[in-house]
C-alpha cells in the first residue's frame, strides 16, 4: 500500500521549483544515460509517482521540464510536442485514477499502480505515434505504430519494474520530506 497525498500539500514556491528541478534532473539523466536501451527508462513511473503525491499541476511541470531539457541533448523536433502531450495525458489519467481511489476512500495497491504504469507505456507510444498521422496521414501512422509496438512493449515492461523499484523509495523520501515541511512551515 502507498499513502497518497494527492497534491493536498502546497509546497512553498522555492521548495516546489527546487523539487521539480531535482526530479527533472533525475529524469533527464536517466533518459540520457539509458538512451542505448530502447524505451526502458524510469521517467513515466516517476511522473506517475509525482502526480500521486504532489498532484496534476506538479506532474505536468516535471513533464515539461524533463522533456524540453532532455531533448536539447537527445534531439528536438516535432516529436517533442507529442512526448509532452503523451506524458500530460498520463498525468491526467493518473489523476483520474487517484481521484477514483480517493472517492472510495482507498489507496491503490502497488501492484495495481505497477500495472497502470505498464499500460501507460502503450498510451505513451500511441500518442507519440500520432506525430506520423500529422506528417503522413493514416497509412504512415498505422505502419509506424505497428512497427513500434515492440518498443512500446519494452516501455511498458520497463514502467512496470521501474514503478515497483522507484515507488517505495520515492514515496518514503517525499512523504518524510513533506512531514518535515509541515513542521517547518505549518502546512496542511
Amino acid at each position: 500500500m502507498v499513502t497518497i497525498l494527492n497534491g493536498s500539500i502546497q509546497l512553498p514556491k522555492v521548495k516546489e521549483i527546487t523539487l521539480i528541478g531535482i526530479i527533472a534532473a533525475v529524469n533527464i539523466a536517466s533518459r540520457i544515460a539509458l538512451q542505448g536501451l530502447p524505451n526502458i527508462k524510469p521517467v513515466t513511473s516517476i511522473i506517475i509517482i509525482c502526480v500521486m503525491i504532489f498532484g496534476l499541476a506538479f506532474g505536468i511541470k516535471v513533464t515539461i521540464v524533463t522533456t524540453l531539457v532532455s531533448n536539447i541533448f537527445l534531439g528536438m523536433g516535432i516529436w517533442t510536442f507529442f512526448q509532452i502531450l503523451a506524458w500530460i495525458v498520463i498525468c491526467l489519467l493518473t489523476q483520474i485514477l487517484i481521484d477514483f481511489y480517493s472517492k472510495i476512500h482507498r489507496e491503490p495497491h502497488i501492484l495495481i499502480m505497477a500495472i497502470f504504469a505498464f499500460l501507460m507505456g502503450y498510451v505513451f507510444g500511441f500518442i507519440v505515434s500520432l506525430e506520423k498521422l500529422v506528417i503522413g496521414g493514416p497509412s504512415l501512422f498505422i505502419v509506424y505504430y505497428l512497427a513500434g509496438f515492440v518498443f512500446d512493449t519494452l516501455h511498458a515492461v520497463g514502467n512496470f519494474f521501474f514503478y515497483l523499484i522507484c515507488s517505495p523509495i520515492l514515496l518514503k523520501v517525499f512523504q518524510s520530506n513533506i512531514k518535515q515541511q509541515e513542521k517547518v512551515y505549518h502546512l496542511k
